[in-house]
């Protein structure tokens, strides 16, 4: 293998796919999925593996288990009610209480 090669191994169901792909765009497998991982990587998706993202990540945790937060059965419940007549307001926090 040379540098910068890798070969994969991938199920059937993705190759087709992938070769679908490729006929419609008139491209080759390789180029779509090069350009598919391309994509995939270079795009900003908020994600950044770095301590001071991971430093956030626990601050907020740290924060909600002190302070309490927002039931997911409360957003469920919000979230259901988009585009209906009796669209519910936003959740509001809960404190947090003894034992939890």
């Amino acid at each position: 293998m040379a540098d910068g090669e890798i070969t994969l191994k991938i199920d059937e169901a993705l190759a087709a796919s992938l070769k679908a792909r490729a006929d419609a765009t008139g491209q080759s497998i390789e180029a779509v999925a090069v350009e598919s991982l391309d994509l995939m990587f270079s795009q900003d998706r908020g994600f950044n593996d770095s301590a001071a993202h991971w430093d956030e990540i626990q601050r907020i945790v740290d924060e909600t288990e002190r302070d309490g937060g927002i039931p997911l059965e409360d957003v469920e419940r919000w979230v259901a009610s988009w585009d209906t007549d009796n669209e519910l307001p936003p959740p509001e926090p809960r404190p947090r209480t003894a034992g939890r």
